[in-house]
């Protein structure tokens, strides 16, 4: 794995109140949230990687110095899930592991533990709880002030899905169940949710389209949101509702045999949405590793500059870097800083926070 590319600029506004959290002090330690992210352009590096291209190298090589956020990967369960996608010029991966059913609550521990290794290289999500059952919602509430960055994948409807409809946490549809307390609970943490939903269109994109007309303020992403669907239809989606985002799976599009479209037929709409499109690999699903990996780059190659930059890092970067520190975490960095006789003030957006306290638990 490359060494990491954060091409961000972060910036520290005074807070008398937020959301839920807020300047924490002890006798000596400070904690002040992050407030903003404006991400640096790289348009120099992206001109200079197309102008130098080399045609007989595999574009993962022509574009490797170009970060690339990989944001549905489900290989939790893989010890070497870094190197696997780095190898391909991947720099990072919302990781998670099974989905919307027991199993998944040992995956999303997995995905964790995989990011107290590799937190450059790692955003952990979740996706172990019932979504009939209030439970559920204690368990998304820990887990975000716990540390996760992201919800999902969630089986928010699935009638095809070989694997997804046979899930034992499927919803029937996605404004079902405890659904509006969850996202109540993502615009809260302001961390978004990923959701499957097959089919793509019908009666579960009706559901999907109150839900988002209701939690104005939740960032709900579309899982591969162009698998067996029409660009015409995500666009309707995307014009009507500012907090949808999608998860373009390039490979399914680019190599999967039963795809009705190319990738060339999802550019104008990319580059008609720049800020709401995030790439992602799907692990593979179907496909071989390199399959993935490769489909990512087809894709960005197609994209202006501009847009490419965005498609690739800086829309989920976002997402993440605008997360602020949990009260959980405050409490945890506060009292680690005492133990080692800190007297400090941190400024701190939730990503942070986490690889804070990281580093302070190896010290105590």
């Amino acid at each position: 794995m490359p060494q990491q590319k954060r091409h961000v600029v972060l910036s520290v506004i005074t807070v008398g109140m937020l959301l839920f959290t807020g300047c924490t002090s002890g006798n000596s330690v400070t904690v002040e949230p992050m407030s903003e992210y404006t991400p640096k352009p790289d348009l120099e590096l992206i001109h200079s990687i197309r102008k130098n291209k080399d045609a007989s190298k595999e574009l993962y090589e022509v574009y490797r110095d170009l970060t690339l956020i990989d944001i549905h990967n489900h290989d939790a369960g893989y010890p070497a899930v870094v190197s696997k996608w780095g190898q391909y010029g991947i720099d990072r991966i919302v990781l998670f592991g099974d989905i919307s059913e027991p199993s998944a609550q040992a995956t999303d521990q997995l995905a964790w533990d995989q990011y107290r290794k590799e937190p450059a290289h790692v955003y952990p999500s979740f996706a172990g709880f019932p979504i009939y059952e209030e439970e559920g919602l204690s368990i998304v509430k820990d887990k975000l002030e716990q540390g996760y960055l992201n919800i999902g994948e969630i089986a928010a409807a699935s009638t095809y899905s070989p694997i997804v409809s046979k899930v034992e946490w499927k919803a029937k549809h996605p404004n079902d169940g405890y659904f509006p307390q969850i996202y109540d609970l993502a615009a809260k943490y302001r961390v978004p949710i990923l959701l499957h939903i097959d089919p793509p269109n019908g009666p579960p994109i009706s559901d999907l389209e109150k839900a988002l007309e209701q939690h104005p303020d939740t960032i709900i992403i579309f899982g591969h949101a162009n698998a067996y669907n029409d660009p015409s239809h995500i666009k309707n989606l995307l014009a009507k509702h500012p907090n949808v985002y999608i998860d373009f799976f390039a490979g399914f599009t680019a190599y999967n045999p039963e795809s009705t479209n190319k990738l060339q037929d999802f550019i104008p709409l990319m580059e008609e949405y720049p800020d709401r499109f995030m790439l992602s690999t799907d692990s593979g699903f179907g496909l071989t590793t390199e399959q993935a990996a490769k489909a990512l780059y087809e894709t960005i190659d197609l994209l202006t500059p501009e847009t490419a930059l965005k498609i690739a890092s800086q829309n989920y970067e976002r997402l993440i870097e605008l997360q602020p520190p949990t009260d959980t975490q405050i409490k945890r960095i506060t009292a680690l800083s005492a133990k080692l006789g800190k007297k400090e003030t941190y400024r701190l957006n939730k990503r942070m926070a986490n690889e804070l306290i990281f580093k302070l638990e190896s010290k105590s």
